[in-house]
């Protein structure tokens, strides 16, 4: 019925607006692809960054485990030093450490309170004493 009733220009027109949308889709989809894109790459950089961080923390993992071993080599050396008949060795040697520490805070702290040039006199504006 109502088919009948519209002109012949109206089948035009809705292939004219069928076109529009065609053309409306077709820009869309090409900025959804573009979008797609940048997604894409910032799913890249992200990957690499992680890759990179593990890669990090693989490596600071060795450094430190390497570390620790040292620590324990050396905490075992000092056990043995520290043994009885080592005794008085140890006691001579920290005497010593405390000795050279006291020497070098005492020393930095007097030498904060030297001025770094001497004073000199000031002038007298002409005045003299008799």
């Amino acid at each position: 019925m109502w088919a009948n009733n519209r002109p012949n220009g109206s089948t035009s027109t809705n292939k004219d607006n069928g076109y529009v949308f065609e053309q409306q889709n077709d820009v869309r989809m090409h900025e959804l692809g573009s979008k797609l894109s940048v997604l894409k790459n910032i799913t890249l950089e992200m990957q690499q960054d992680v890759e990179d961080q593990d890669r990090l923390l693989n490596e600071s993992q060795n450094a430190f485990g390497g570390l620790g071993d040292n620590l324990q080599n050396s905490f075992g050396r000092l056990n043995r030093m520290v043994s009885t008949r080592h005794k008085r060795q140890m006691c001579f040697y920290v005497g010593i450490a405390l000795a050279v520490f006291t020497l070098f805070y005492v020393g930095s702290s007097l030498a904060s309170w030297m001025p770094s040039t001497p004073a000199e006199n000031p002038v007298d504006s002409g005045e003299q004493d008799i």
